[in-house]
């Protein structure tokens, strides 16, 4: 079965387009696919706790929400691992759901066969 991997780096400054992307990987967790989100650069906030209530895209749809439904969906949460070190960012600081993951994992992800990659 065909996999899907979304690579986000927008952060708080692009809040809208990071949440248009969550959204699209929420959509595709809708039709049970298998989703892998994985946050690096400034997108790894949106993994921490609390951080991601009362962000909106320009049509309305709220990050938190989309976050709760992929989780819910089991989709994986990834935050880039030296991202997160550099924010000082644990993983007691991260939603359900969410994991501290390597560049290695995402490399795999990214070069195999069964994903098919989008970045944000």
């Amino acid at each position: 079965m065909q996999k899907f991997l979304f690579i986000m780096t927008k952060g708080f400054e692009k809040s809208g387009g990071a949440t248009r992307a969550m959204q699209f990987a929420a959509m595709t967790a809708r039709k049970d696919l298998p989703v892998d989100v994985f946050l690096i650069d400034d997108a790894i906030h949106w993994a921490q706790l609390g951080l991601a209530e009362g962000i909106r895209s320009s049509t309305g749809e709220h990050m938190k929400d989309l976050l709760d439904e992929l989780v819910s969906k089991k989709a994986t949460i990834h935050v880039c691992k030296a991202c997160a070190d550099k924010r000082l960012v644990s993983s007691d600081d991260l939603i359900p759901g969410a994991k501290i993951s390597g560049a290695p994992l995402l490399v795999e992800m990214m070069t195999s066969p069964e994903y098919r990659v989008f970045t944000f």
